[in-house]
């Protein structure tokens, strides 16, 4: 056991750290985990990642808070096509930086979307340009553009 997040994707990570240190170049170790999504599978799912807003307050960040309710985002007609409009999405936001520091999604296919927010925490996305990209209609990452919008 490597003392770190008990996933299955985990577990396929720490293969391919195994393989790079044996015939790679052996630049692979866990410490390149940043940004680490779980899921929780339930209807709708319950996805995150980061920094709850709670801890970004703590670590002494000035946070903006970019949520909305599933049911109110326009902007997302996939949750209307498949009828699942319980649930929520949260952005914790570096008011300075605009960094994502973490996000909470209660919505249809947030299995999906919270890697979309964690490939763009782990590569400096800041939030307005995840909120400013174009994304295929009709998906779920449609919502990005209104939630993000609303911090």
């Amino acid at each position: 056991m490597n003392g770190g997040p008990q996933f299955t994707y985990i577990s396929l990570d720490d293969g391919r750290i195994v393989t790079d240190q044996l015939i790679g170049t052996g630049a692979r170790s866990t410490a390149d985990r940043r940004a680490v999504p779980h899921t929780l599978f339930m209807t709708p799912p319950l996805s995150g990642v980061g920094l709850t807003e709670r801890e970004a307050c703590e670590q002494g960040h000035s946070v903006k808070i970019a949520a909305k309710p599933i049911a109110q985002i326009a902007a997302m007609p996939r949750a209307r096509i498949v009828e699942e409009t319980r649930g929520l999405m949260k952005f914790v936001i570096d008011a300075g930086t605009d960094q994502i520091l973490g996000a909470a999604l209660l919505s249809v296919d947030s299995q999906e979307l919270i890697n979309t927010v964690a490939l763009a925490m782990r590569h400096g996305v800041t939030a307005s340009e995840l909120r400013d990209t174009i994304y295929t209609h009709p998906s779920s990452t449609e919502g990005f553009n209104e939630v993000l919008a609303a911090g």
